[in-house]
């Protein structure tokens, strides 16, 4: 092994560590702590892969600890994070389960790693995972965009998700209530308010509407620029549980590639299964602030170009027949003209996460700055207006992205 794979805790998580080893029974233990994550995979954890062995048994974890440094966590809502994500694996994925145990669903919802214990003292938040990456799920390239066979299994898996709380709203409406206390949103408050943010992504704004220039698309340039000076405002407002009125779901919060874990047969290049990761942004919104950043983020215009219209109806199929095996009316919640109308309003948010994560997706690990240790917000805006290798296919993709808002005819 490598010394760079190597991952040493910090006495906090390897004391939690311990005692999950201890609760659980296990004995005479060989332990194994490797990193877990390449540069530029996860920006709120350093991530451990554990492997415990003994004579006749095989556990294996991920360890995910949240950044230490005082200078990322006065500029980034750490604790706020982890508390959301623990919130998510104890209480609503695990009400969930219980719900679909007491209405007998046939093919259950379990997109999700085994969630095991944690830690959210500040500032050693320690969460403990099953490692899905053992039993057989892979990451895909985050270079490369979707195809449409990955697509299409992530598109469904979100339809079935987003059913739960049309579902329990319906039936249950006290608990989609505590759900809804218990993840406001986070992020944009400070985004908006801090300086360095703002000029981190009109800078990147520029660089797409100079792009935008290149193209024959008048239109599309001049709503892109419209849209530029008013975007942050717009998002703020669009992610409110006020604005998705009563279709507003528990919705994952950060759909792109990275998030997702794919399963495959020996025989098969099609994934099987996948894994849903990172609760963090977990948040209570119409249900396109999902679909859209998956959308714009992970596929590429050519999918779209031959599968947009039928992977939207895909997600509405999925999203009604489990909301039927749930007991609940998808016509009277959720009409798919209701649907429509969500796309051509909340689907900006795609667009506006495309220009942030696209950048990233493109970039190789070696040119992505340590976001963990930047010493002022100063420093952090000049490191983070790198140009990568890539930026060509940045520029393309953020450009097929703009047109096809121009061809949809979505609001930007």
């Amino acid at each position: 092994m490598d010394d760079c794979d190597k991952v040493v805790l910090n006495s906090k998580a390897q004391s939690l560590l311990n005692s999950l080893i201890t609760n659980l029974g296990i004995e005479n233990y060989t332990l194994n702590i490797t990193r877990g994550n390449a540069k530029g995979d996860n920006y709120l954890g350093v991530i451990g892969k554990i492997h415990v062995k003994t004579e006749g048994a095989t556990w294996n974890w991920i360890i995910k600890c949240a950044p230490e440094a005082s200078q990322f966590r006065t500029t980034v809502p750490v604790a706020k994070v982890y508390q959301r994500e623990v919130y998510v694996y104890e209480k609503i994925l695990a009400e969930y389960q219980k719900f679909q145990e007491e209405k007998g669903v046939t093919t259950p919802f379990r997109s999700y790693a085994k969630y095991y214990t944690s830690l959210l003292e500040e500032p050693f938040e320690t969460i403990i995972l099953e490692d899905m990456k053992a039993v057989g799920y892979k990451l895909y390239n985050r270079q490369e965009p979707l195809d449409y066979h990955h697509a299409l299994l992530a598109i469904r898996e979100y339809g079935r998700f987003h059913a739960f709380s049309f579902a329990i709203r319906d039936q249950k409406p006290d608990l989609f209530h505590e759900f809804q206390q218990n993840v406001p949103e986070v992020f944009y408050d400070l985004l908006v308010n801090s300086e360095s943010s703002r000029q981190l992504i009109q800078y990147q704004c520029n660089q797409i509407r100079d792009s935008i220039s290149q193209i024959d698309s008048k239109r599309a340039y001049d709503n892109f620029s419209k849209f530029q000076d008013h975007m942050l405002e717009l998002v703020k407002k669009l992610v409110t549980v006020e604005a998705a009125g009563p279709y507003a779901v528990i919705s994952h919060g950060d759909c792109w590639i990275n998030n997702f874990l794919f399963k495959y047969s020996k025989l098969q290049k099609s994934p099987t299964d996948m894994c849903l990761i990172d609760w963090q942004m977990a948040r209570v919104g119409s249900p396109v602030l999902d679909l859209s950043c998956f959308l714009f983020t992970s596929t590429d215009k050519q999918l779209r170009d031959q599968h947009y219209d039928s992977l939207i109806k895909e997600y509405y199929d999925s999203l009604s027949s489990f909301l039927i095996e749930l007991g609940s009316d998808p016509e009277v919640l959720f009409p798919f003209n209701i649907l429509q109308e969500h796309l051509k309003i909340f689907s900006v948010y795609g667009l506006f996460m495309a220009i942030q994560s696209l950048y990233f997706m493109v970039s190789g690990e070696d040119e992505i700055p340590d976001v963990h240790n930047f010493t002022s917000e100063e420093e952090g805006m000049v490191q983070m207006k790198y140009v990568p290798k890539n930026i060509d296919r940045y520029t393309s993709r953020i450009r097929d992205v703009v047109v096809d808002f121009e061809k949809f005819g979505y609001n930007f």
